[in-house]
């Protein structure tokens, strides 16, 4: 009777222990970047809850660590983290790099004082103009090879809108939904962010991307797991429903 009574408990314990280890925890990095990331928004950000939705999805645990992006490319290349939560692609990165599907698509416009570029949309609207751009962004490769204008790099958004605004710069090239926070969360301060325009179109399309250390363990399999559970929110509503919230926050409705 001894022995029948610890027959279960044995068979318990063999198939526990056959049970596969869970993946160990992701570690992402991501930077100032609101509202697509940043360590005081919701969920950190747009682009870091499609992310953690999709990998938990997968089964992993991740966390997310933001710092500035200059860093952020540090930490990524010399595999210091897994992988970056949002990142444009060019060729050189592509070499360094596994890239997922692309989960948003970032509108890059000209932003200008009343009168200046409103016409910009098209690299060749940009002769001869200061233009200022974030640090270490590289947006495409098409952006990389154009030589008519002035690039003004700067570490935060604020600062160019700032500069924009004093003359220091003709236009700033950011994402749409990007320079709304700005100007929303510092016109309070500034109140010449408020004169601040758009170009009547994009100047750019730039696909966003999460991407692996390629000496991250299992990376293309935990890249091809995203991938699937990415195309599940698409059909699900997921992901235009996280997408919509946002931009319920930022009242882009009528922009």
């Amino acid at each position: 009777m001894e022995i029948r009574s610890k027959l279960p408990l044995a068979l318990l314990l063999l198939a526990l222990s056959a049970r596969p280890a869970p993946p160990p925890p992701l570690h992402l990095v991501a930077n100032y970047w609101e509202p697509y990331t940043g360590p005081n928004l919701p969920q950190q950000g747009l682009a870091s809850e499609i992310v953690l939705t999709a990998l938990q999805r997968a089964g992993y645990q991740v966390d997310i660590a933001i710092m500035p992006w200059s860093r952020v490319l540090t930490t990524l290349y010399q595999h210091q983290t897994d992988g970056v939560v949002a990142i444009w692609a060019t060729n050189e990165r592509r070499r360094k790099l596994l890239f997922s599907d692309s989960y948003l698509s970032n509108q890059l416009f000209i932003l200008h004082m009343p009168g200046q570029l409103q016409d910009a949309t098209e690299f060749r609207h940009l002769d001869g103009a200061r233009i200022g751009i974030g640090r270490d962004y590289e947006y495409s490769d098409a952006f990389l090879s154009q030589k008519n204008f002035q690039i003004e790099p700067v570490g935060r958004t604020i600062h160019n809108l700032l500069k924009l605004t004093l003359g220091r710069v003709d236009g700033v090239l950011e994402d749409k939904l990007i320079a709304l926070h700005q100007i929303q969360a510092n016109v309070g301060a500034h109140d010449a962010l408020a004169k601040i325009e758009f170009a009547t179109g994009p100047m750019m399309t730039l696909p966003l991307y999460l991407a692996l250390n390629p000496q991250t363990p299992n990376a293309r399999q935990i890249i091809d797991q995203f991938n699937l559970e990415l195309s599940r929110m698409r059909k699900d509503g997921t992901l235009a429903a996280i997408v919509a919230r946002t931009e319920r926050q930022l009242a882009l409705k009528g922009h």
